[in-house]
């Protein structure tokens, strides 16, 4: 059976994790996909706001314009 040396193993001294998806900097033409997607998906998102918004606005609209019209 295989022994394993205690010796040959180092204790770890930076603790910290490295982030190896950082994501680089570059010119606007030179954009790195991860920006894009994640401009679309908050853009999507902003969509999605403003229409729940609307949708909202109008309901309460209705519901007001209907309670003074029925008094």
């Amino acid at each position: 059976m295989l022994q394993i040396n205690p010796k040959k193993f180092k204790a770890i001294k930076n603790k910290t994790i490295p982030n190896p998806l950082r994501p680089k900097f570059r010119n606007k033409d030179q954009a790195n996909i991860y920006f894009l997607s994640q401009r679309k998906v908050q853009g999507e998102r902003k969509d999605q706001f403003k229409q729940k918004l609307r949708v909202i606005a109008l309901l309460t609209l209705l519901l007001v314009g209907g309670y003074l019209l029925s008094n």
